[in-house]
């Protein structure tokens, strides 16, 4: 639904930097892997763990370990048990690697280059690059110097001023790209962006709350159901998805995120559901997000549709059939015209 930058989970980051202190070097008792792989997210002073990377990254386990012995890189550290462990400088050019990848450069280009090269290689490719926007770059300023309530208020103040539709489109949505890029960049960290979906959810919600109240029970249509699949935990694009589809006059029906398949197709059923939209950031990997696909296409009937939004690469290629994505937040209303007349002929 949305193609912006989704905020992230968190990682538990510890402070690295033993090693520079004098102290010793965590020792790794298991050179060759074999003795992984629980997910430790973190460990104070070392790093954080490879279950913790993939997941928020988007990169898969084998995928790390596979650059590791063909490129060098990453080079983790390990633990007492054996378990790899990423300090936060290799984990924030893995990011960067992660958002150069999905934009087309390959890794034997870009992982050999150090952060500074590659922050150089995506301000020329225009990755992560931000639009002008003072107002915007103001309130990202505000909470990275610690202002939480005047961000807040400065939230709602633009609400309030602006209405849920350009609220949405000028405000959440290259809001949310700002400080996803600001995150990969380093410049934000983790709790920052818990601090930005917190408050972007309250005040989306605030405004939504009227409207979706006098939806409900009116019998319009379409009756959109909407979440996200397992292992995909951003719920503000779909939100934002969700206020859009709202203002299109649709009946919604949010789940939250992250919910089984199973349940799913039983809600369709009992709600008289009619479209299921889903949105996937850039960290969910790609074949994870073709499969959850095609397993729900399979087990939907033929009449409800699948829309789907968001960052993520998988977007791009080539869906199941049955499934539309929707390149952006604002084609939403032309995507439930379209559905509309279909429905009539």
């Amino acid at each position: 639904m949305t193609n912006t930058s989704e905020t992230g989970l968190p990682l538990n980051v510890a402070v690295a930097g033993g090693t520079e202190t004098g102290s010793p070097a965590p020792v790794n008792p298991d050179p060759a892997g074999t003795a992984e792989d629980s997910d430790v997210t973190g460990i104070a002073g070392v790093g954080i763990g490879i279950g913790a990377i993939a997941h928020e990254i988007g990169l898969t386990k084998d995928t790390l370990r596979v650059w590791e012995r063909r490129y060098g890189f990453p080079q983790p550290l390990r633990s007492s048990g054996g378990e790899r462990l990423y300090p936060q400088e290799q984990v924030t050019k893995l990011r960067l690697v992660k958002r150069l990848l999905d934009a087309g450069h390959r890794p034997s280009k870009v992982l050999p280059q150090s952060i500074a090269r590659l922050r150089q290689l995506a301000e020329d490719s225009g990755v992560g690059q931000d639009a002008p926007d003072v107002e915007l770059d103001r309130l990202v300023e505000l909470l990275r110097v610690g202002r939480y309530d005047d961000f807040r208020f400065e939230l709602l103040k633009r609400a309030t001023r602006e209405g849920l539709a350009r609220f949405v489109l000028d405000v959440a949505a290259p809001l949310s790209a700002r400080v996803g890029n600001a995150w990969a960049a380093a410049t934000l960290q983790v709790y920052h962006e818990h601090l930005f979906s917190e408050a972007m959810q309250v005040t989306l919600r605030s405004l939504m709350r009227p409207l979706c109240e006098a939806l409900r029970g009116r019998g319009t249509h379409p009756r959109v159901l909407l979440t996200t699949l397992p292992g995909e935990g951003h719920g503000l694009g779909i939100l934002m998805a969700e206020a859009m589809l709202a203002l299109a006059d649709c009946e919604c029906m949010a789940l939250g995120t992250q919910t089984p398949q199973l349940d799913i197709v039983n809600a369709v059923t009992a709600h008289e559901i009619e479209i299921v939209a889903l949105s996937f950031a850039a960290s969910m990997p790609v074949q994870a997000v073709i499969n959850g696909l095609t397993e729900l296409r399979a087990a939907l009937p033929p009449k409800v549709a699948i829309w789907v939004g968001g960052s993520s690469p998988a977007l791009r290629r080539k869906l199941p059939d049955g499934v539309l994505s929707v390149a952006g937040l604002e084609p939403i209303e032309a995507a439930v015209a379209e559905w509309r007349h279909s429905a009539m002929l």
